[in-house]
């Protein structure tokens, strides 16, 4: 059985290994260092991406956006997420960009990591514009209620065709770097293992 993670409110580990205590802290006498506060299960490897180590306390921070059945599952989305990171980062260097943060329309501000990703994605993901004829599918697949005018519900169709185009143009781009890419540790997609 692995080290997984320590429990922060003070009662331990959330699974112990051979050679601690049920307490969670290593065997030995008081020279022996805290372990760090998060470590790999003994079947999860270490992650690298193009010769970079994605450390593993910056997964354990990461898990939290990423429930998943167990913990070796969360850790490897949460792996998974900050690979992409990397990727994307990696090519804002190549490109020499200079992160210029956004503000959202509730007035939050872009991290300058989040700016430079988005920055990436918008120079070199290209989604299709959805056309009059999709949208007029989408709409007469889906007619809208009475209430709502015709011009209003294409703006909104539009709107939801541009959304899923940008999530399938980035999603297409963020792979064609991770074949580029030299990753360790990790599957990034399904389809590469």
């Amino acid at each position: 059985m692995g080290i997984t993670l320590l429990d922060t409110r003070g009662r331990g580990a959330t699974d112990t290994a051979p050679g601690s205590d049920p307490g969670g802290l290593p065997a030995g006498g008081c020279s022996t260092p805290p372990r760090r506060a998060a470590t790999r299960t003994i079947s999860a490897p270490p992650v690298f991406v193009n010769g970079t180590e994605i450390m593993e306390e910056a997964i354990a921070r990461e898990l939290q956006h990423h429930p998943g059945e167990d913990v070796d599952t969360a850790r490897a989305e949460a792996a998974r997420a900050l690979v992409i990171r990397h990727l994307l980062l990696e090519r804002a260097h190549e490109l020499a960009l200079s992160p210029e943060p956004e503000t959202d329309p509730l007035g939050r501000w872009e991290s300058d990591e989040e700016a430079l990703v988005r920055q990436v994605l918008e120079a070199e993901a290209h989604p299709a514009e959805p056309g009059p004829a999709e949208i007029d599918r989408v709409i007469a697949a889906n007619p809208p209620p009475a209430a709502l005018p015709l011009d209003a519900a294409r703006r909104a169709v539009a709107d939801r065709l541009r959304a899923r185009a940008w999530l399938g143009a980035s999603t297409r781009y963020v792979a064609g770097l991770a074949r580029m890419a030299r990753i360790e540790g990790l599957t990034l997609f399904a389809e590469d293992g």
